[in-house]
């Protein structure tokens, strides 16, 4: 190898070298700075709390409580006096729990109020349209009421019974030959009986009177007969009187023996002013008359309805059908005056208030709808406004919340503070209570008592502190072992430079040793 390649070889063994020990040293400083990371990781390990679970005792207290027979109240605190007082030593705070009947307004998500298509109207518009609905309603359920009951009369064989005509009556008797029931009354004169012949033994004439009446009768629905062939064997005819009677009444009156079991017999008169053609004409006439009523009130009805269907009104909230309360009964009436009450009370401006007038009374624009089986109240201002401030079809989609209201039984704590005289057992435990505003002393009950709720709070904490601490190990554990990772890496690249750098110092010295070989050649050929 000449001088010169030795030189230039010698020279880029010592850059090589160089790079090598550079290298090195930033491999060094990265070492340095994982380590630094490394002891901050251990410092924040060392620095956790380790969490502790909660225990029973820390939410465990001696209760003091007492029944006045009415409410089982609680002792809460009790505080010395500070001044003496001759029938008291303490100030007592003591409460109880009851169900107070409380009103309260609700916002639901989502309501998606549904209106009906139709003519735009005020909700006094669709209050007097629904009013008409009703009152028609009832004019025609009235119309209907009145003509039934009218047909069942008419249809009641009684109503054409005069239980009058025949009382007091005696010496009866029965010809069996002639078919022939025969009595008198007390103020018939002696020798004078009427006397009833069955249908079969009547002549032709008296026997078309009386089937005409009996056919009558059928037609009205008074008697429960074949109208093509109607059993005549149970029916009599007087043909003096022109009345009819009943066989199975002829013979109680009769009696099997001849002693009567009856003093009276209802007959069936087939002429006069009470005949059973004038009374059934009567009733036509009448029912008649009730059934135009009828049809005239059903066509009230029907354009009524029609009428107030045709109205934009609320129909549906959701899949709860909504209902128009133009009045209010007993029960919805103490429900929304106890919510009007409450919501005054708290100062909270909603419309259910709108719908009372300034002395109390309803004004109308309420309606109830039915949620998970229970019955809540909302307004036609709620409804509107829930309603317009959607989009799509029907403004169903994305409609602002709707208040409604409800009145329910809600547990209340009810507190008071006041003097009190408690009496001990010489032991520091109370035995009994006074209070300055009730004259009985109450025996006092000491219980011990653990706050659950609380308790559970602690744990639920504890639970979720726990999770924190371990996620954090966790992180930590983690980001130790990629530290150690990539020391590890840093740590072999030292050691390959390390090996570079020893292979690059032999080299240098071979080479080193022909430069110097090369030099010392050169001198000794020039100084010959």
């Amino acid at each position: 190898m000449g001088m010169a390649a030795s030189q230039a070889r010698y020279l880029a063994l010592v850059a090589r070298k160089s790079n090598c020990e550079y290298e090195g040293q930033q491999i060094n400083q990265a070492r340095t700075v994982l380590a630094n990371q490394s002891a901050n990781l251990f410092n924040q390990m060392l620095g956790l709390t380790v969490p502790v679970p909660p225990s029973t005792s820390d939410y465990t207290k001696i209760q003091y409580s007492y029944s006045d027979g009415s409410n089982d109240s609680v002792i809460d605190s009790w505080q010395q006096l500070s001044s003496a007082d001759p029938d008291y030593n303490y100030v007592v705070t003591h409460y109880y729990y009851t169900d107070r009947y409380t009103g309260s307004m609700k916002r639901l998500s989502d309501p998606q109020v549904q209106f009906s298509g139709g003519t735009e109207a005020t909700i006094a518009q669709i209050t007097a349209a629904q009013n008409l609905v009703t009152q028609t309603q009832q004019a025609y359920d009235e119309a209907v009421a009145a003509r039934q009951e009218l047909e069942e009369q008419a249809a009641t064989l009684t109503n054409y019974i005069d239980r009058t005509t025949y009382t007091g009556i005696n010496e009866s008797t029965y010809d069996a030959n002639t078919d022939t029931y025969s009595f008198r009354t007390r103020d018939m004169t002696a020798g004078d009986y009427h006397n009833y012949t069955g249908y079969a033994s009547l002549d032709p004439d008296d026997q078309a009177l009386v089937l005409a009446g009996i056919q009558r009768l059928i037609d009205e629905g008074a008697l429960d007969m074949d109208p093509n062939d109607p059993d005549m064997s149970d029916v009599y005819f007087d043909s003096a009187t022109g009345d009819i009677a009943f066989g199975s009444d002829l013979n109680s009156l009769y009696g099997s023996s001849g002693g009567g079991t009856l003093t009276i017999l209802p007959v069936l008169h087939t002429s006069g002013q009470n005949s059973i053609g004038n009374i059934a004409n009567e009733y036509d006439d009448q029912i008649d008359a009730l059934k135009e009523a009828e049809e005239t009130a059903k066509s009230a009805y029907d354009q009524a309805v029609l009428d107030y269907e045709a109205l934009k009104r609320p129909t549906y909230l959701g899949n709860s059908e909504l209902t128009l309360l133009t009045s209010l009964t007993k029960d919805q009436e103490a429900e929304i005056r106890q919510v009007v009450a409450d919501l005054k009370e708290q100062g909270i401006d909603a419309s259910i208030l709108d719908c009372y007038s300034e002395d109390g009374g309803y004004t109308g624009g309420i309606y109830s709808f039915q949620l998970n089986g229970t019955t809540y109240y909302t307004t036609y201002e709620d409804l509107i406004s829930s309603y317009e401030s959607g989009t799509g079809n029907n403004h169903i989609d994305g409609q602002a919340k709707l208040n409604y209201y409800n009145a329910s039984y809600v547990s209340t704590r009810v507190e008071e503070t006041e003097k009190a005289l408690l009496e001990t057992d010489g032991n520091g435990r109370f035995t009994s209570v006074r209070f300055e505003n009730d004259s009985v002393t109450y025996t006092l009950n000491m219980e011990t008592v653990t706050d659950d709720d609380a308790y559970q709070d602690a744990m639920n904490q504890y639970y979720y502190d726990n999770a924190v601490y371990d996620k954090t190990v966790q992180d930590i554990n983690a980001q130790t072992s990629i530290i150690q990772q990539e020391d590890l890496q840093l740590e072999l690249r030292l050691k390959q430079l390390d090996t570079e750098q020893s292979a690059l110092s032999t080299e240098m010295e071979a080479v080193k040793k022909v430069v110097d070989d090369n030099v010392e050649s050169s001198f000794k050929t020039f100084n010959g």
